[in-house]
């Protein structure tokens, strides 16, 4: 587990394969008042990232940010049954096998209030991202709204990645933003992102964003930005 921001912000990858290809999964682990846990976009459960937990705090909070992250969630409600359960919209109905304690939205529930900021990335057809930022540590935290590939080698990741326009920059994958079809909702989704404290960036696939996090995105998003609904 890579420590990202002292006693604040853990991150660990694990090796995960989508239709085939090789493009990897990331965690992220945020220490909240009271030394309570919230993880995000859990991934495999292991005995070492159990024990690691164990020692950075009590896990209190499990955050699921898109409809696609959710496939190792049965091993984290058996193994931390106290913990509150968050889906993001949809995700119940999918999941119909889970108990979800509650859905996100654009509000902050009391847990983290007044320590993180998150919304709803609108505007997709098929699936809405929520998006947190944390002040403490300026860094935006993300699931699939943004990726970068270049730390990557393999062939049809490579392919993959450029395919998608997320290999030689950081960007939202192609085969996502052709699902946001009313812009309106997703610039003002975007809008409001730009206006939080962040320089730093964590999501799900791919490289890490270490600085120039705010400029990164806003460049990412250009083409949702600056266009104009007819």
């Amino acid at each position: 587990m890579i420590e990202w921001h002292r006693n604040r912000i853990w991150y660990v990858d694990m090796p995960w394969k989508r239709f085939g290809v090789p493009v990897g999964s990331r965690m992220t682990v945020i220490r909240l008042e009271d030394n309570h846990l919230l993880i995000h976009s859990p991934i495999q459960l292991t005995t070492k990232i159990q024990l690691t937990l164990s020692k950075l705090g009590r896990v209190q909070a499990i955050v699921t940010p898109n409809l696609n992250h959710h496939l190792f969630l049965s091993e984290w409600w058996l193994a931390y049954p106290q913990a509150t359960f968050y889906a993001p919209p949809g995700l119940a109905l999918k999941r119909t096998d889970l108990v979800f304690d509650q859905t996100l939205s654009s509000q902050c529930p009391p847990q983290w209030r007044g320590q993180l900021l998150q919304t709803v990335l609108r505007g997709c057809d098929v699936s809405e991202e929520v998006v947190f930022c944390d002040p403490d540590s300026q860094t935006l935290i993300l699931g699939d709204t943004m990726a970068w590939m270049k730390n990557q080698y393999h062939p049809a990741t490579v392919a993959l990645a450029i395919a998608n326009g997320c290999y030689f920059r950081p960007a939202m994958p192609l085969y996502f933003r052709k699902t946001f079809h009313d812009k309106t909702r997703l610039r003002q989704s975007l809008q409001e992102i730009l206006t939080w404290p962040f320089d730093r960036i964590l999501f799900a696939h791919g490289q890490v964003i270490h600085e120039h996090g705010k400029h990164l995105f806003s460049e990412a998003f250009r083409w949702a930005l600056a266009s104009v609904d007819s």
